[in-house]
């Protein structure tokens, strides 16, 4: 060991403040190439990762901030399913359709003669059920049946409608149909 310094003690001392120098520089070269550059690395992976979360929080505040907004489109698109669904019902309800027809005769003035269902027809989502009815009344209450009909919660199509033996009764002019 004393002979290292014997031999440092020679350097005159502008070498030794450069040997020195570098030997600084290179402890410092060896800290940044060996710790720092894989702390660098890390931690613009970390800033990557942490953008791509504060991202996706903000995406999900957003949801949250809007959270009633989305509740209530939620109920406004339930009620009208449920509507949709009165109107399409799950099952044919022939004998409360059948009911609420008898009904609207009724309250229209109409004597239903005939009452004949004809059969299921399947169609994409739906089936369509046919009926044939003979009644009794005027031009008027047959037209007053129809209105009521399409006040009904269901979907009706009334077709292949006649009108035959136009007869008058009690002053007014009755046909069958």
């Amino acid at each position: 060991m004393e002979k290292l310094i014997e031999r440092y003690a020679k350097i005159p001392r502008r070498q030794r403040f450069v040997l020195v120098g570098l030997i600084v520089v290179g402890l410092v070269a060896g800290y940044w190439y060996f710790y720092h550059a894989d702390d660098a690395k890390k931690v613009e992976a970390l800033d990557e990762q942490y953008k791509t979360l504060e991202n996706e929080r903000a995406e999900k505040q957003a949801y949250v901030d809007n959270l009633a907004k989305y509740e209530a489109r939620l109920n406004e698109l339930q009620q009208d399913l449920n509507a949709a669904r009165a109107q399409l019902p799950d099952s044919a309800d022939e004998g409360q359709f059948l009911a609420q027809l008898g009904n609207r005769g009724r309250q229209s003035g109409l004597l239903i003669e005939k009452f004949e269902p004809k059969g299921e027809t399947p169609r994409d989502f739906v089936s369509e059920i046919a009926f044939g009815m003979a009644v009794r009344g005027s031009y008027h209450e047959i037209g007053t049946f129809i209105d009521a009909l399409s006040k009904l919660d269901r979907i009706v199509n009334v077709t292949g409608i006649s009108m035959d033996n136009p007869k008058t009764e009690n002053q007014k002019v009755v046909v069958t149909g």
